[in-house]
């Protein structure tokens, strides 16, 4: 476990969440417990055998089985670069194939009947951020009132690494914010806090149970943080912006993990190719 603990503190100065460090340090902690060995002396075969018996004690889907393959992977990788090992057992394991669901973004519809479906200004200005911003959830939780410049337009974002980035507001998203805040009588600094008394900073529960409400009332099925940046990010492809700067704004490493996120619309696909080939 000593090895454990030091992987998890390279990960967290890595810039990794605190809640990606937390998911490595049950999955390493299990699988270290069950294989009872040094982390010298893991084979291959206690790998195979620990997710074999993982998925059929668990009944775990194909994808759920390989992220463990590959956090197990990340884990034995940096044994090697430490020089702790000189080979890694999980080489020789195969990914686990799995079928890649597309993952589709709000509809326009859908976004108008969420928007009809807010029963406060807070709740209205929660869904224009997310929408406008494209920002994560942990990133929208720990945005103070200080970090909005309303004569800009722009959020000042404190992102994965402690990367700060700028994204910007829309004007639905500039005047819902500001009747949010001039409704509030209480001086958290927090951008969003609780409907009640303390008024405390909104958690990261708080926020996916206001939107799993929105989302009933609106009939709008899986409405959540990330969904709204993943409809952000694609409604600004298919209106015409660059991936490169679509990336930027997500505050993504690298342009391949940003075309994942964005599903292009096949309208406009048609026609731009009619627009161009037409020659």
């Amino acid at each position: 476990l000593h090895y454990l603990q030091m992987y998890l503190e390279s990960c967290e100065q890595a810039g990794k969440s605190q809640g990606t460090v937390d998911l490595y340090r049950f999955h390493l902690s299990r699988f270290l417990s069950y294989v009872n060995k040094d982390v010298t002396n893991i084979s291959d075969d206690d790998i195979y055998t620990y997710l074999y018996n993982y998925r059929h004690r668990r009944t775990v889907s194909n994808s759920y089985l390989n992220h463990l393959r590959l956090i197990l992977n990340g884990f034995f990788k940096w044994l090697i670069k430490k020089r702790i090992r000189s080979s890694n057992p999980v080489d020789t394991i195969d990914s686990v194939k799995c079928q890649k669901k597309v993952k589709k973004p709000l509809s326009a519809k859908e976004v108008e009947l969420i928007r009809s479906s807010c029963e406060s200004e807070r709740d209205l200005a929660i869904i224009e951020c997310l929408y406008s911003t494209a920002v994560r959830a942990s990133e929208l939780l720990q945005l103070n009132r200080a970090d909005i410049s309303f004569s800009k337009d722009d959020i000042i974002v404190l992102g994965k690494g402690n990367k700060e980035r700028i994204t910007y507001l829309n004007a639905r998203a500039n005047i819902h914010l500001q009747n949010y805040l001039n409704s509030r009588t209480d001086d958290n600094p927090a951008l969003f806090v609780s409907s009640k008394a303390p008024y405390t900073r909104l958690t990261r529960c708080g926020l996916e149970d206001i939107l799993r409400r929105i989302g009933l009332s609106a009939k709008v099925d899986k409405v959540h943080p990330h969904r709204f940046r993943r409809t952000s990010a694609t409604d600004l492809l298919n209106a015409g912006i660059p991936i490169e700067q679509v990336q930027e704004l997500l505050g993504h490493k690298s342009i391949e993990t940003t075309r994942i996120y964005c599903t292009v619309n096949q309208e406009a696909v048609k026609h731009n190719h009619k627009r161009y080939m037409n020659f």
